[in-house]
């Protein structure tokens, strides 16, 4: 468990693909589908057989269950054990690890559009630059060694295959380049620079020992990483994407452990430890010991599985027993609850239209 060159001939084409995101209703255009407003919840599963589904939340409270099943009732389902999902333009990539395998729908009707399934190993994340598509494999999870990049072409779903020679977790885009996590599960401790031009690693950005990367996110050109080592101790990171060096890091209290799941919104750090979520300003050089907010959870291994800023709301996944449908939460930015919703099983990542 939790666990794009310049391809287009014409001007037409390379429009369909990065279709714009914003509220078209608004200025009369006709909408772009029944998924259009909303937020999708990716439901890992579990296998024999497989559980593994998609969550739909519109803006009016409405909830569809196992979406990419009743819009594609005649197709070969997304697999188990489904580990991410991203956008790029007007299509979503959703990403199977145990199948290795990606499904490829229209992210406004969910309309089934292609399988990758050649140069995967063990998917992990995935991310668009310059109109090709990049997705991380971990390959044998014992060794980063042989951690690689599926390079997939969106116009005809064909694959290559770039070796990293080391862990390859996260991955986000940023001015035309590609920032690699070097970490799972306190193996790794860098964050790799990717040049998708050249193909190679501009540099390797050296967090310390046993400081292994498990979130990251850029905002007004730095990136913050958030690390945790082998006592279970947590450091936010922050590196100047100008010069890719790390300008300033906030150790974590000793007394939040195992601190994850970096979020950031309105020039604030949020992040999860336990059942609890923490917060301290984008410039802040201290992080405060009182959560601002706690649920509570029965579940053995799926307590805060998912976790998402947006819009000033709280959003929480509960991992549940990994067997039945489960819940997510959205909370106020004050920790008071608003709604609870009840999606698939293991949900384990919320993707906002």
């Amino acid at each position: 468990m939790k666990s794009i060159g310049k391809l287009f001939i014409t001007v037409a084409s390379l429009s369909l693909f990065f279709v714009s995101c914003s509220d078209d209703s608004d200025s009369g255009q006709k909408p772009l589908g029944d998924y259009e407003k909303g937020f999708f919840v990716l439901n890992e599963g579990n296998s024999n057989p497989s559980t593994a589904s998609v969550t739909f939340i519109g803006d009016n409270g409405a909830i569809e269950q196992n979406v990419f099943g009743n819009v594609n009732p005649n197709e070969i389902g997304m697999g188990s054990y489904l580990q991410s999902m991203f956008f790029a333009g007007d299509k979503a990539f959703i990403i199977s690890g145990s199948a290795n395998k990606v499904t490829v729908v229209d992210r406004y009707t969910f309309k089934y559009l292609a399988s990758v399934t050649t140069n995967l190993e063990n998917p992990r994340y995935g991310a668009l630059v310059n109109g090709k598509i990049y997705i991380t494999n971990y390959a044998d999870y014992s060794t980063g060694a042989d951690d690689f990049l599926t390079v997939v072409d969106p116009l005809n779903y064909s694959t290559t295959k770039i070796l990293l020679n080391n862990w390859s977790e996260r991955v986000l885009e940023h001015n035309g380049k590609l920032y690699i996590a070097n970490g799972y599960y306190g193996s790794g401790n860098s964050v790799t620079v990717f040049n998708t031009t050249t193909g190679t690693a501009d540099k390797v950005i050296n967090l310390g020992t046993s400081n292994s990367p498990n979130s990251m996110e850029v905002k007004d050109g730095i990136l913050y990483v958030l690390a945790s080592n082998d006592s279970d101790q947590g450091t936010i990171f922050r590196i100047n994407l100008t010069t890719n060096e790390v300008v300033s890091s906030v150790e974590v209290p000793a007394e939040i452990e195992n601190p994850k799941q970096l979020d950031i919104e309105n020039d604030k750090i949020y992040f999860t430890a336990g059942t609890s979520v923490y917060n301290l300003g984008i410039n802040a050089t201290s992080v405060a010991t009182t959560p601002v907010m706690s649920y509570s959870s029965t579940s053995a291994w799926g307590q805060m599985y998912g976790f998402k800023i947006q819009n000033g709301k709280i959003y929480i996944a509960d991992g549940g027993d990994f067997a039945s449908d489960s819940k997510v939460y959205q909370y106020s930015a004050a920790g008071s609850l608003l709604n609870t919703y009840t999606v698939g099983v293991g949900p384990n990542g919320f993707y906002f239209q």
